[in-house]
């Protein structure tokens, strides 16, 4: 039997609609409060939990930065971000080593490897194993463990479930009305709009097993690579060049970007602002990945009710 051939009943769908909307009106009642109490303070970013700069060689964290982005789009781009980097590495590698006071360093050529290898092996997510091995060797570069630079036990579990709830009900309030906007404008210009490419291959599954497995990737898999990587290292990366919140913004515009999907990209760069926020103001880097996995939980359930819903 399918795992959608059961229905629900209407008086149960109901109750979990007004249960949830309930939920998300409380969350951004409490978030909201306890926002503003911090921004009148002055302590809502740039504080002292803010996260620990990480030093790397500007080349090698542009070439990350462009290629891990680059493998998350097209396929075509793989053979430009091949080249490219191969032909930026080598003029910056005989430039650095034609001052000894530079020399290449470890960090950048080891990023270089990782990224050649990733493109030239592979076109599927082979970038999460990227953003691991690269972030493992920059902090073995800085002599820094991931607890220290992630923050890893700033928060408690019960600490990061609540957070983690509430802020995603919260964010969940400011998103859905741009998503409205956006059906309406695209309706009324009659421009197709269609849903972000992992929603539609979950709309396909029916096997237990393989919702259960593409629940698993999206809430457990995905917000842990992707927090790694556009808030662990690109946010921190480009506080290095310009203000925190002007950073914050452009890491979660192309976090909303690398989804690609016109329909998304506001609700996807407000949640990622959000995202950015919650790492700067508690320097642990486990929140923002548990307010992501509950936005992916509630899309994915969300799905699920549509289709067991009569």
């Amino acid at each position: 039997m399918s795992l959608f051939a059961l229905t629900l009943p209407s008086t149960l769908m109901f109750v979990g609609q007004a249960t949830f909307t309930l939920y998300v009106l409380l969350s951004f009642v409490v978030v909201a409060l306890y926002a503003a109490k911090k921004i009148a303070a002055g302590r809502l970013v740039d504080g002292r939990a803010a996260p620990l700069k990480l030093s790397i060689p500007p080349a090698g964290q542009w070439l990350f930065n462009f290629n891990v982005v680059a493998i998350m789009f097209v396929p075509s781009s793989i053979y430009v971000v091949v080249a490219l980097t191969a032909i930026v590495v080598f003029l910056l590698a005989d430039k650095w080593l034609a001052r000894d006071e530079f020399g290449i360093q470890r960090a950048g050529a080891w990023l270089f490897i990782c990224n050649v290898l990733a493109l030239l092996l592979t076109q599927s997510p082979f970038y999460m194993l990227l953003i691991v091995i690269g972030q493992g060797v920059l902090l073995a570069e800085n002599r820094r463990t991931a607890q220290r630079q992630f923050g890893l036990e700033r928060l408690s579990v019960a600490q990061l479930v609540k957070w983690s709830l509430l802020i995603c009900g919260a964010v969940i309030v400011l998103a859905a009305p741009f998503m409205q906007i956006f059906e309406y404008i695209f309706d009324a210009m009659h421009l197709s709009h269609p849903e972000q490419q992992s929603v539609e291959v979950f709309r396909q599954v029916t096997k237990p097993s393989q919702v259960i497995d593409f629940l698993f990737q999206a809430v457990f898999l995905a917000p842990m690579i992707e927090e790694l990587f556009f808030r662990g290292f690109l946010l921190t990366f480009l506080k290095n060049y310009m203000s925190t919140w002007v950073a914050l913004i452009v890491a979660a515009g192309i976090f909303a970007v690398a989804h690609q999907n016109l329909d998304s990209v506001l609700p996807l760069w407000l949640l990622g602002i959000v995202l950015g926020v919650a790492y700067e103001h508690t320097g642990c880097i486990v929140l923002p990945m548990g307010i992501h996995a509950c936005f992916n939980l509630t899309t994915g359930l969300t799905l699920l009710a549509q289709r067991a819903s009569p």
